[in-house]
């Protein structure tokens, strides 16, 4: 993989010989690898402050013929020589996707992801269409610190999706809005289809928000925090405690450095 930085804290990996790589991809992913691929783990025990069961609704199935749940989808990758699955979203281009940084590299590792997949509108074996990542582009602060306020990144894919209206994002504050909150978590219907939950999120002392009592679990990760009744993006799925009673999920907090991140994708386009 080809590295480049810009030297304020964003980095990109780009997978050489896109063309060959595109079609290693969609050979590698047969039905029986897809099948026996497992969430990523993204597990942090009770966040700085606290969690309680109560606050979102409970799962439904997501309407995939509208938006903002038809932008979005299951994400496949490998990583040290294991099959994941998790979720991400086409945002702002037709070519880009937002996911979880943890998804695209290992924090205490340093360790990159590889067979990366994108299929939009997942649903039960089917799909829209299946997209592969040519750039993957996170902060430089997630590997280096390790904390889940930095827990965001962005792919550039290899071709544009069929789907010409994306996401978008917001910075803005949106402690104690209503969100809706959506993914591919296997504790939501065997993480077969998409499912979403909304509920008041509340900011956290350490870059994070959380909703209390949000059951995406595992397999969600990447997936988009939207304010309620829009396609604007402002989390997305990124923590969440182990099994237990407590629920609830964390995101890091879009703002200045998450868009300094998008600026700088952009400029490699």
């Amino acid at each position: 993989m080809l590295l480049n930085t810009d030297g304020h804290g964003n980095v990109s990996y780009t997978f050489e010989n896109a063309e060959l790589n595109k079609r290693r991809v969609l050979d590698y992913w047969t039905p029986e690898r897809k099948a026996a691929a497992v969430p990523i783990d993204r597990t942090a025990g009770l966040c700085a402050d606290g969690g309680l069961l109560a606050g979102a609704t409970e799962p439904q199935l997501a309407d995939l013929s509208r938006m903002p749940f038809m932008a979005g989808g299951k994400l496949f990758f490998s990583k040290d020589n294991k099959n994941y699955v998790a979720s991400a979203e086409l945002i702002c281009r037709r070519n880009l996707v937002l996911t979880a940084a943890h998804c695209i590299q290992d924090k205490t590792t340093g360790h990159l992801g590889d067979n990366y997949m994108f299929e939009r509108c997942y649903n039960d074996g089917s799909s829209a269409e299946k997209l592969t990542f040519k750039t993957v582009a996170l902060k430089a602060y997630w590997y280096e610190q390790k904390a889940w306020k930095w827990d965001y990144a962005f792919a550039v894919l290899n071709e544009d999706s069929a789907l010409t209206t994306p996401l978008t994002y917001s910075t803005q504050d949106v402690n104690g809005m209503v969100l809706t909150d959506y993914g591919y978590p296997s504790n939501n219907f065997s993480g077969k289809r998409m499912s979403f939950v909304e509920g008041a999120c509340r900011n956290n002392s350490d870059g994070t928000r959380i909703i209390d009592g949000d059951r995406m679990g595992p397999g969600g990760s990447g997936g988009a925090w939207l304010i309620k009744g829009s396609s604007t993006v402002v989390g997305l799925n990124s923590f969440g405690p182990g099994v237990g009673a407590v629920m609830y999920a964390g995101s890091p907090v879009f703002d200045a450095e998450f868009d300094s991140l998008y600026q700088y994708v952009i400029s490699l386009l």
